[in-house]
């Protein structure tokens, strides 16, 4: 059956020539290689999936059932919170982690405590294999998404045990979660009592220096007491101003009732009495004193003030005793030392200059007062802003230690409710039940899925072994690997020889015939690789041995011959000869014989099957270097002589692959056939001689593939059963058969 480019207006010889190097190997992905694999590998494919399913299948059905229970568990924190303010040592309120919540239900202690209630209120002799490993083992908690709810699913092959094992956490954990809840308000509780007594000794002694600081300063208010030293001290001012103003008045008067009166002896000895006298200086003193006193008083209380007004009371009460003294001992003394009555008039201005004089002591004495006054307004003045900070000071301690004192015992009462009423921050949202069904083994949904992974797997084992094994194994693949045409492709056959066969009187088969057809076509076609009779010497070569290339060249040979060509088989291979064997000839002389000896070549021809137009020049005795010889001169003239004795000149090589006998006829020869055989050559090898036949500048004229089997689907040849065998399957007779045929290939002859 032949495979080339027949019905395009070109020849094979228009193809380009040594083109094809870096071309070769084709990896990318396509349907139709994906599935030609899938058919090749098929046993493979079907092997590795049954495997697969049927190791699932068996450890599915062979497996303990495992039954789950849930059960859910609300994760409460709205109770009253442990403390909001912020004291060094006090725990704070914080958010629910429901990590950490996972990690403490998982806890082994915990764990361990639900084992012990579980054998306790179970009689089931199975509980007693349970340990806090196996159920942590078991065990699977998950928070619900977006919601303070927690999934507790435990799995045993008990369904009984698995729900009373849930059981026995959930009522663990509630219990825990309120004992611990309990134990935060009493640690809380029993943290504020040891903390208050502290903090009453903090208030009371910051309420010590606010009255210490009262009675140190004499003041209630720093901001109080400095307005009224501010408006005391501009009334001193004033009354100052007043005094001076007065004084100067009483000088001015008293000055006019002396110069009227003049210095009599009465006014002299009155004044000198009023110096003299001991009682007037001490009432003197005294409502300086007073005075002095309730200046600065003033400062520090309101007028209404009961000291401020009993030294106000003090100070008039001092003011009339000076005057009354003044007049008792001045009238008393005066009336002893006059021994003549003065008249009206003198009296008068005595009495006038008398007064001028104590008025004038007065104001000068309260003058005095008011000076010293306000010395210590001024003093106490400067100290107002460190009295003022101090005290501000001491309000923010005590406003501080109050405000303190009052949130502890405000907390400690919350807390003390809130330990009388306090409930399990966990609470079991929906109690667990008794699976009726197991959750494992899921036998469909097992099963289903041994055969996906079995197939896949299958599929990647025969991909991977498809990419291992380089070996071609279809026609198809040589198509997607090389850019050459494929002339013919050969089947697989038990024969040797086509002539050898029908000479012995064996009975052909249905690869025989097969064999014998897709040879014929290619013997006809030959014609097609060139224009007028141009390829005439054409060499066969491989890339690797044991492919069955002298074969296929002295079939095609004996095919050509029979035709009527003249034909001449020269076998190249002078390193391991073949074509003697097949042609049943003598090789003790050959072709190593013409070319290193003066024999002419004619001489060492021998005719193959009695038949005169098919001649024979084996190889001969096996040269120390073939390639010397082959590259030789005389092999190029032995070439030209052929191809002008004979049709064609058939010319079998060694491979091409590790051996260079076959490069040394690339410029010799018209063109190169590489034959391929199946299960034989390698995608790489075929693409390494295209590439070394590129290299050598050799024109390919295509590819042979060889050794074809009955499974190849595009290249089957089962439906010569049907025509050459009857029936019932016996043979007819194929020995006239394949005379008529010969005859027939005879016939057909061309005319010259």
């Amino acid at each position: 059956m032949i495979w080339s480019y027949l019905g395009k207006n070109k020849t094979m010889t228009e193809y380009p020539k040594a083109t094809y190097a870096g071309k070769y190997v084709d990896d990318s992905f396509k349907l139709a290689k994906f599935l030609r694999v899938l058919r090749k590998r098929w046993v493979v494919i079907v092997a590795v999936s049954v495997t697969v399913f049927a190791g699932n299948a068996y450890y599915t059905f062979t497996r303990t059932p495992q039954y789950r229970s849930s059960a859910s568990l609300l994760i409460n924190n709205s109770t009253i919170p442990v403390s909001d303010i912020q004291i060094p040592g006090l725990p704070s309120s914080s958010l629910i982690n429901l990590g950490t919540e996972i990690g403490i239900l998982r806890s082994r202690p915990l764990i361990e405590v639900a084992v012990a209630k579980l054998k306790q209120s179970t009689s089931n002799n199975a509980s007693n294999d349970i340990d806090a490993i196996v159920i942590t083992k078991s065990l699977e908690i998950r928070p619900e998404r977006d919601a303070l709810i927690l999934r507790l699913a435990y799995t045993d092959s008990d369904p009984k045990r698995a729900k009373e094992v849930l059981d026995a956490l959930s009522q663990t954990y509630v219990e825990y979660s309120l004992k611990d809840r309990r134990t935060k308000s009493s640690t809380a509780i029993k943290f504020i009592q040891e903390k208050l007594p502290q903090v009453k000794r903090q208030l009371d002694k910051s309420a010590l220096a606010v009255t210490q600081f009262r009675k140190t300063y004499n003041i209630v208010d720093p901001d109080t007491y400095a307005a009224s030293v501010y408006k005391m001290r501009e009334a001193l001012e004033a009354q100052a101003q007043d005094l001076q103003i007065k004084i100067a008045q009483i000088q001015q008067q008293y000055k006019s009732l002396s110069r009227q009166v003049g210095k009599s002896a009465e006014a002299a000895i009155g004044g000198s009495i009023l110096q003299q006298d001991a009682s007037y200086q001490s009432l003197v003193k005294q409502f300086q004193e007073v005075e002095t006193n309730y200046f600065l008083e003033r400062t520090r209380f309101r007028e209404d003030y009961p000291t401020v007004k009993i030294l106000k009371d003090r100070r008039d009460e001092l003011y009339k005793l000076i005057e009354t003294r003044a007049q008792s001992v001045v009238g008393v003394k005066g009336s002893t030392s006059i021994n003549e009555p003065n008249s009206s008039i003198q009296q008068t201005l005595s009495t006038q200059l008398f007064d001028s004089q104590t008025n004038l002591a007065i104001s000068q004495a309260q003058l005095q007062s008011i000076r010293t006054a306000q010395a210590e307004v001024s003093k106490a003045f400067s100290q107002i802003p460190q009295i003022q900070q101090k005290y501000v000071e001491i309000q923010r301690q005590l406003a501080l230690d109050t405000s303190t004192y009052n949130k502890l015992t405000e907390k400690l009462e919350e807390l003390r409710i809130s330990e009388a009423q306090e409930i399990s921050s966990w609470k079991v949202l929906e109690t667990p039940l008794i699976p009726v069904k197991p959750s494992s083994p899921d036998i469909e949904r097992s099963l289903i899925t041994g055969a996906l992974i079995g197939l896949t797997l299958g599929v990647l084992s025969a991909l991977l072994l498809n990419r291992l094994d380089q070996r071609i194994r279809e026609v198809s693949e040589v198509k997607e690997l090389i850019d050459i045409p494929l002339l013919a492709s050969i089947p697989v056959t038990e024969v040797a020889s086509l002539t050898a066969m029908i000479s012995q009187g064996i009975l052909p088969t249905s690869s025989y015939y097969a064999f014998k057809e897709a040879l014929s076509s290619l013997a006809l076609n030959l014609r097609y690789l060139g224009t007028d009779n141009a390829i005439k010497v054409i060499a066969f070569t491989s890339s690797v041995p044991s492919e069955g290339k002298s074969t296929l060249t002295y079939n095609l040979a004996t095919i050509l011959a029979a035709l009527g060509y003249k034909i001449l088989l020269v076998d190249a291979d002078m390193r391991k000869p073949t074509l003697h064997k097949l042609t049943k000839l003598s090789n003790k002389f050959g072709l190593s014989t013409a070319l290193a000896t003066p024999n002419p070549w004619q001489d060492l021809i021998q005719i193959a099957d009695e038949k005169e137009n098919f001649h024979v020049l084996t190889s001969g005795s096996l040269p120390p270097n073939p390639m010397l010889l082959l590259e030789s001169n005389k092999m190029t003239a032995l070439l030209q002589e052929w191809r002008k004795e004979y049709d064609y000149v058939l010319v079998d090589t060694p491979p091409v692959i590790g051996i260079t006998d076959a490069q040394c006829l690339t410029d010799k020869v018209d063109t190169f056939i590489l034959v391929a055989a199946i299960n034989r050559s390698t995608r790489g090898g075929i693409s390494r001689a295209l590439e070394i036949l590129c290299t050598a500048r050799a024109n390919v004229s295509g590819i042979l593939i060889n050794m074809i089997g009955s499974s190849d689907s595009e290249y089957h040849y089962g439906y010569y059963d049907q025509y050459y065998l009857n029936p019932l399957g016996s043979e007819e007779e194929s020995e006239p058969e394949s005379k008529t045929e010969i005859n027939a290939l005879e016939g057909s002859k061309p005319k010259k």
